[in-house]
């Protein structure tokens, strides 16, 4: 499991190896397009644009409790990147002259969620929820027009967002690594009830869009939980026997 160092260093060194986004070609979403994904995409901008201060409060008393202060830096660049999607689908936006959403109830919902017992557990597990879902959701956007521009952007945020969940799962799997079998059977369960709940709002809010990338309603659940699963694997029967104390030790 990579360190809060081999992080930073990534982060470093993905800020400097973008893909080139040919802006030059200019507005190239066609009008069909535009009403397939406009509202949907301008949701999901707003969502990126977060300044970060709570979880950068939440890293920061991590970091004192461990000495991890390469953990912050890497928090910080991980919110910059994050400001970047957002940077670069707004200017998308308004290249194709669609007007921004400053926020959505959906991206308020998920800002109290993050910060409604204040602790960094949580905070990850509701920007993981996201960013999750997200590596789903641009792919389907990225099928859903033929746009040169979009195409590409949709290419480096799914670079970026599948680094951006393994951050964060792996953080999630420190911060938990002395919770009880019962205890982390819990916890797993209520990480299903809100990833299975954003999994239908989302499908909900923005199936136009996802249909037109190719996706019914069963084959965007059988996607989202696939990214579930990958993120954060069930233990087999042996180490669920051995967490709770009954395997052998010797």
């Amino acid at each position: 499991m990579p360190g809060s160092l081999e992080w930073r260093l990534y982060y470093e060194q993905n800020a400097s190896s973008l893909l080139d986004i040919p802006w030059q070609v200019g507005a190239d979403l066609t009008r069909d397009e535009g009403a397939a994904i406009a509202q949907s995409l301008k949701a999901f901008q707003a969502g990126e644009g977060s300044e970060g201060k709570h979880l950068l409060r939440y890293a920061g008393e991590y970091a004192k409790r461990t000495g991890d202060q390469e953990y912050v830096a890497a928090i910080r660049l991980f919110i910059a990147e994050e400001q970047r999607h957002a940077r670069d689908l707004g200017r998308f936006l308004t290249l194709n002259a669609i007007p921004l959403a400053h926020t959505t109830f959906t991206d308020r919902v998920f800002r109290r969620l993050r910060n409604l017992i204040g602790s960094l557990e949580v905070s990850i597990g509701v920007l993981v929820t996201a960013e999750m879902i997200a590596n789903v959701y641009y792919a389907v956007v990225r099928e859903a027009t033929r746009s040169i521009v979009l195409r590409r952007l949709c290419e480096q945020i799914l670079r970026d967002e599948v680094r951006h969940v393994q951050f964060q799962a792996e953080q999630l799997g420190k911060l938990r690594t002395d919770r009880s079998w019962v205890g982390m059977a819990v916890t797993m369960n209520l990480h299903y009830f809100l990833y299975l709940g954003t999994v239908w709002v989302v499908w909900l809010t923005h199936c136009r869009a996802i249909r037109r990338g190719g996706l019914g309603c069963f084959g965007w659940w059988k996607s989202c939980w696939a990214e579930f699963r990958e993120a954060f694997p069930s233990p087999s029967p042996h180490q669920a026997i051995r967490r709770l104390g009954l395997g052998r030790t010797s």
